[in-house]
């Protein structure tokens, strides 16, 4: 891919996780055309890729002769989950959030320099509707294709991120994998796609020297531990895991995401255990149980430092946007394996 400067297409563009993912791959790519809906998502974008041809537009209003004139041989796309996620209703291909997607498979065949396809999407996504008619049409329009669903676990990063992630080339077959399998690892033959964090523990991730009211900010305030204190997922600093940081992260406590134990030099357990003899919330007050920081959450899913929001981004969409983007390292690996 040297001799041709990769001309990346990226679709559903959100917060930039494809751009930065094709960055930190180090494969010289252009981004020539960015496209989300999200008016707070293409904010974010534009605030770091001042320099990308970036629009907020219906992908459905992309011809096929408006993507050629741009000459992308890369799309990269994270579309829509909510169709196939886990606590939606699973409509699939009739969610009209799908219209999109169908939209670009009508597109496909016209697409005279596309050569290549990343894309992106939750765990589900792999028994829908959706993915069989996405697979029948890049099989018709000569792709091959491998399917995975991977976590940034598997990079020794310690956050449960897993997602499913297709990748496609024309003309050439993979060398590992068959299309009716899908991965749940990096291929074992592939040299040089792992990329070596070497930060197994939550500490290198999180940020220091904390001010007093910069924590009071995150702390999480006496009603919710009184509500949801048995349904925590609370993490010490030397965790080597913590659970996914979704969309509504503290906006709800379960399932949303971890929280973190900000002083590591209580015990958790004798805290614990005198709150449950009288229910004083007091006795949890010295362990600092506080969220996760955009920034922090960021930095789990691969986001380089130089990243940052707009100052008039809220907090509450700044976990929105996160909770919706997609990890930079495991993209990043993936499209590695897809060049090479």
């Amino acid at each position: 891919m040297e001799e041709t400067k990769l001309r990346i297409l990226e679709l559903y563009s959100g917060i930039g996780g494809m751009h930065y993912a094709a960055e930190l791959a180090n494969v010289g790519a252009e981004f020539v055309f960015s496209v989300d809906i999200n008016t707070s998502a293409n904010e974010v974008y534009r605030h770091n890729f001042k320099q990308t041809n970036q629009q907020s537009r219906n992908i459905e209003s992309l011809s096929a002769n408006e993507i050629n004139k741009l000459k992308p041989n890369v799309i990269m796309m994270s579309p829509p989950c909510q169709p196939f996620t886990r606590v939606g209703l699973k409509l699939d291909v009739e969610d009209s959030r799908c219209s999109s997607f169908l939209h670009l498979l009508d597109v496909l065949p016209h697409l005279e320099t596309v050569s290549l396809v990343l894309m992106e999407n939750v765990v589900g996504f792999e028994t829908s509707e959706m993915r069989n008619a996405f697979t029948k049409a890049l099989k018709s329009c000569g792709f091959y294709f491998r399917e995975f669903l991977l976590s940034p676990v598997s990079l020794q990063i310690p956050n449960s991120r897993n997602r499913y992630y297709l990748i496609a080339k024309k003309f050439t077959n993979f060398a590992f994998g068959t299309e009716t399998d899908i991965m749940t690892a990096f291929p074992s033959n592939s040299c040089d796609i792992t990329i070596s964090v070497g930060q197994k523990t939550l500490e290198p991730y999180l940020e220091k020297n904390f001010a007093d009211e910069e924590l009071a900010r995150y702390l999480l305030p006496a009603k919710t531990l009184m509500k949801y204190w048995r349904i925590l997922d609370v993490r010490q600093r030397s965790d080597i895991s913590s659970c996914c940081f979704t969309k509504a992260y503290t906006h709800y406590a379960e399932g949303t995401g971890s929280v973190l134990q900000h002083d590591s030099n209580e015990s958790f357990q004798e805290k614990f255990a005198d709150f449950e003899k009288d229910g004083n919330v007091a006795h949890l007050e010295p362990l600092q149980l506080r969220y996760f920081t955009p920034r922090e959450i960021a930095n789990l899913m691969g986001f380089p430092a130089p990243f940052s929001f707009p100052e008039n981004t809220s907090l509450r969409t700044r976990y929105r946007l996160l909770g919706n983007s997609l990890n930079v390292l495991v993209v990043s690996s993936l499209l590695k394996i897809l060049l090479k």
